[in-house]
């Protein structure tokens, strides 16, 4: 579209939009043809197929074969196929098998994901990211996953990358967890610290760790302690500084001891060695060697990993508290501006992310807002869990200071309006865990 100076600012983003669509259904329609072109080159039994690496474009299954471009369940191509594909396209030919097997994955082995995008409720881009996390799953997996993956579906456009891979890695849990547990020992076997020096900076040094998830939280922890004990004691650097200099305390164990036993005039807070974690299981998870814990933010694991975890911890004096179910139907209201923590908590379990549009940050980390702005002159009972919504910092700028307004409808979806009268409509993403047992 031609720039006219006439032309309205919502007129712009209408065309934008349908501009949007119209490249949704050309990417879906280069998806289907390359299913096509996949069927009609079945590899023979027997013979030379498609794959990953060099060896696809030679050998065929009985010399060993290649990794196929799609899991089981999704049928074997043509070593050719990909190559007169790429001729075509003008591309590489790790393009053209790039395209084969995510459109071989969906269609095959995530048919749900397949259809919704396909009706437009996921973009192809993402959808073929996640294809590309399910490859290594059985059968039966990768449809456990496209089931998880798709049981609220209003939700899947906002699915982030990470949750994609959590969710597909608690379906493997599940359907295949003697795979997925050598998984876990083999991500375990990686563990370790190294050193990275830049000869141009000798001054720093990179350190990277590899750690158990439980030692890497309560060593962030500890790390953030004591750089709020430093600025305590008068350090003026930048929190990311002062948390390098925390770890260099680490270093000398008496030093670390002084601050963290409160021998210092520190003030700062404490809680070194802690670990907080929001878990979700039910009991037969618990009595089922093949049970699966649910834990907010990280994913899934089995269970006997995390009663590893807390058997091991336990012995090193690290408390493990447990909270209570809060009812996130509730609305009780306060008197005051702030809402107390169980409120708070009740509205960051309801809400998992900034209600903004399109936007993902985790509300742990975002402002709690009033939808309808809190009046100190106002009538009480104006802060209640129905008034209130994670925004990101960025986003409740937006809301008080450019004209961006929304409303929380009664079945909890969020309705925006830009200030060029758009609307847009957000299905807030809850941190209780979909169903997961088939």
């Amino acid at each position: 579209m031609e720039p006219h100076p006439h032309h309205p600012k919502r007129q712009v983003l209408d065309v934008l939009v349908a501009a949007r669509a119209e490249e949704h259904e050309v990417q879906v329609r280069q998806l289907r043809l390359a299913l096509e072109w996949a069927l009609l080159h079945p590899a023979a039994e027997g013979a030379a197929y498609a794959g990953w690496g060099d060896d696809g474009l030679v050998l065929g299954n009985d010399v060993g074969g290649p990794i196929p471009l799609a899991g089981d369940g999704a049928p074997l191509v043509a070593a050719a196929a990909p190559l007169e594909l790429a001729g075509a396209l003008n591309r590489p030919a790790e393009h053209a098998q790039q395209l084969l097997g995510d459109t071989l994955e969906l269609a095959f082995r995530l048919p749900r994901l397949w259809e919704l995008m396909c009706a437009g409720r996921i973009a192809v881009w993402r959808a073929r990211a996640i294809s590309r996390e399910t490859r290594d799953l059985s059968l039966d997996a990768a449809l456990h996953a496209d089931r998880l993956l798709c049981a609220v579906p209003d939700r899947l456009e906002q699915l982030s990358a990470a949750g994609a891979a959590r969710l597909v890695h608690e379906a493997r849990l599940h359907a295949d967890p003697d795979r997925a547990r050598a998984d876990e020992d083999e991500a375990q076997a990686r563990r370790g610290v190294w050193l990275q020096r830049d000869g141009r900076a000798p001054a720093v040094t990179d350190v990277h760790l590899t750690l158990d998830t439980p030692d890497a939280l309560a060593f962030d922890t500890t790390v953030g302690r004591l750089a709020a004990d430093l600025k305590e004691l008068g350090d003026t650097d930048v929190l990311d500084v002062r948390r390098a200099k925390a770890v260099g305390v680490l270093a000398d164990p008496q030093h670390a001891l002084d601050l963290m036993s409160g021998e210092t005039t520190d003030s700062g807070p404490r809680g070194a060695g802690t670990l907080d974690l929001n878990v979700h299981l039910t009991p037969s998870d618990l009595a089922d060697d093949q049970g699966v814990v649910v834990l907010e933010r990280l994913g899934a694991l089995s269970a006997d990993l995390f009663a590893g975890w807390l058997a091991r911890h336990a012995v090193d004096g690290v408390a493990v508290r447990v909270r209570p179910v809060i009812d996130l139907s509730a609305d009780a209201s306060v008197d005051r501006h702030d809402p107390p923590p169980a409120m708070r908590e009740q509205v960051i379990l309801r809400d998992a992310t900034c209600v903004f549009p399109g936007c993902q940050r985790d509300s742990r980390s975002c402002d709690l807002d009033h939808i309808r702005p809190y009046d100190p002159a106002g009538p009480p009972d104006q802060t209640r869990p129905s008034n209130l919504a994670p925004l990101c910092r960025r986003h409740h700028r937006a809301k008080t200071h450019a004209g961006w307004t929304y409303v929380r409808r009664r079945d909890g979806t969020y309705d925006w309006t830009s200030p060029q009268a758009k609307t847009y409509s957000v299905v807030p993403t809850s941190r209780a865990p979909l169903a997961t047992h088939r």
